[in-house]
């Protein structure tokens, strides 16, 4: 059995691009083909000719004009303004839906509902993605045939070959990932109830630490010291802020539902690597539609029998706030959209970036839209623990070899400095002797 492990970067409640596989051993099979996983380290669990060409497509709209040449300076730039202002898009999105959110639930107690309406408009993820391809590709393909293509990169030969295998492979995956964006969802708006945004916010940025104990156990991944001690410190950062207004308050169930929260979105970026590898953007956006397809589906009767039950109730006499929960539909898949999409332009930790510039974000909204909430010295010190923590997951994997090996870089070039310095004072000691005896 092949030994899968896996990068860890920090991610928000819904699933986010965060999570990279590598391989110690190559995959046998084909080598003369690479396929978009093999190229970034990952297992090949699809076929390496559709990989390659859809790898070609994405280089061809990210290299356009000057930025062909990998040695351009304008290219660095580039990608440093993209990842300035996706940062800041990702940051300001996830506040505005987060407050929405909680606005929302102030004039329609209903969150499972609104979770469903909100996971519904995933459908458009495939839409926007083709819009995408059609004004950066040099070869336009049909929708369909764009969808099949894009589907082949989910493994088991995708919806391609038209048959009902194809079709059950991908449900049954997306059937599941749809059960586990809902639930994420859903324990995050039921916190939102008990918590302050910013308090949320902050909790579910705890979601890095348990991506990297999940991939440790289940993906095998490569032991980190460094990693540990952001565990240690989100798991600190956690207990304060449930303890912060005391033992007796509604603190304590809504750190606990922001923990459930952040652990299910966790668990959904293992078990999405595991099942599917990385697909790549055309691969997120099929599976992505698919899952909002699933959630309309699958999870509209379970919206109507907690109606009917009363523990979902809302007067039929009263309209329902459609304009608020527009607008945190569009602002999560915006966030969402970022989020995936955004590595295609710059940096992924720009984008990890974001998501923890969302809590000083979100204290500052609720400080404006409520002057009267005042924040204790412990939710503070909680707030920059886990924030140490989520900035300690962002070290690559062998940073501290890359640590020694510039330090022993810098001792050797000021070693050859100090060399070169004596043997030029010896050479100008050497050529004024003779000038000194013949002026004698």
């Amino acid at each position: 059995m092949q030994k899968l492990t896996a990068k860890v970067s920090p991610g928000g409640p819904h699933p986010t691009p965060v999570l990279s596989l590598t391989t110690p051993e190559e995959t046998q099979g084909d080598s003369q083909t690479k396929s978009w996983a093999q190229a970034r380290s990952v297992p090949v669990l699809v076929p390496a000719a559709i990989a390659e060409k859809e790898e070609e497509e994405e280089e061809g709209t990210r290299t356009k004009g000057c930025v062909r040449c990998p040695r351009c300076p304008w290219r660095g730039l580039r990608r440093l303004v993209w990842g300035i202002l996706l940062g800041g898009g990702v940051a300001l999105a996830w506040a505005g839906g987060t407050h929405c959110a909680r606005r929302t639930l102030q004039t329609l107690p209903a969150p499972f509902f609104i979770t469903w309406f909100a996971s519904t408009w995933n459908l458009l993820f495939f839409a926007l993605y083709y819009l995408g391809h059609l004004l950066g590709a040099d070869k336009r393909q049909w929708p369909v045939t764009r969808f099949r293509q894009c589907s082949e990169l989910l493994g088991e030969g995708g919806v391609a070959s038209g048959g009902w295998a194809g079709w059950r492979g991908l449900l049954w995956r997306v059937a599941l990932f749809s059960a586990l964006w809902s639930i994420a969802t859903f324990l995050y708006l039921l916190s939102l109830r008990r918590i302050s945004p910013g308090d949320a916010s902050t909790v579910l940025c705890c979601s890095p630490a348990f991506l990297f104990l999940l991939s440790w156990i289940g993906l095998k991944e490569r032991f980190m010291g460094v990693r540990i001690v952001a565990v240690i410190l989100s798991i600190t950062g956690i207990v304060m802020m449930a303890y912060a207004d005391g033992f007796h308050s509604d603190s304590i169930t809504g750190v606990a539902l922001a923990v459930g929260s952040a652990s299910t979105s966790a668990f959904y970026n293992v078990l999405v690597k595991l099942l599917v590898g990385c697909p790549g953007p055309g691969g997120v956006a099929v599976l992505q539609s698919c899952a909002g397809l699933c959630s309309a589906a699958l999870q509209g009767w379970l919206c109507a029998l907690l109606y009917l039950s009363g523990v979902e109730y809302w007067s039929p006499t009263l309209p329902l706030p459609w304009t608020q929960l527009c607008e945190l539909a569009c602002l999560l898949l915006s966030f969402n959209i970022l989020v995936h999409f955004g590595d295609t332009f710059t940096h992924p930790a720009f984008i990890s970036f974001g998501i923890l510039l969302s809590v000083p974000t979100n204290t500052v909204m609720s400080m404006y839209l409520d002057p009267a909430l005042q924040f204790s010295q412990v939710r503070l010190a909680a707030t920059g623990i886990i924030a140490s923590g989520f900035l300690l997951l962002l070290l690559p994997e062998r940073w501290d070899e890359s640590v020694l090996s510039w330090l022993g870089g810098l001792r050797v070039g000021r070693h050859c400095e100090e060399h070169l310095e004596e043997a030029g004072e010896g050479a100008v000691t050497s050529r004024a002797k003779p000038k000194l005896s013949g002026l004698q």
